[in-house]
C-alpha cells in the first residue's frame, strides 16, 4: 500500500531528523515512528483499563513476556483501585490461613 501524507515544515524536519540519525531513508523512518506510536498508543488503552493485558498482545502480535516487558519499560500499568488492593490482601490472607 502506498500512503501519501502532507507533512507540515516541523514534521518534515523531525523525520528528516530521525532518518538521519537511524540511518535510514524517511519512508522506513516513517513506517518505525507509526509503529512506535501504535505500540505506546497501545500501551495508552491498557493503562487506562480499555484493554486487557491479552489483548494488548494480540493485537501487537507479541509474546505475553514481550507485552509485560514493554508495559514495565514505559510504566504502562493499570491504576490499581485502594480498596481493592485492601481487598485482595484480605483475600490472600484468609487463603494462607488456612
Amino acid at each position: 500500500m502506498v500512503l501519501a501524507v502532507r507533512l507540515e515544515k516541523r514534521e518534515q524536519s523531525r523525520l528528516a531528523f530521525f532518518s538521519k540519525k537511524r540511518h535510514m531513508n524517511k519512508s522506513q523512518a516513517a513506517k518505525e515512528l507509526m509503529k512506535k506510536g501504535y505500540l505506546m498508543y497501545q500501551l495508552d488503552e491498557y493503562k487506562a483499563g480499555n484493554i486487557s493485558l491479552g489483548a494488548l498482545a494480540e493485537t501487537l502480535d507479541l509474546s505475553m513476556l514481550e507485552i509485560l516487558n514493554h508495559v514495565a519499560t514505559y510504566n504502562a500499568h493499570p491504576h490499581v483501585p485502594k480498596d481493592y488492593l485492601v481487598e485482595a490482601a484480605a483475600m490472600a490472607k484468609k487463603l494462607f490461613e488456612s
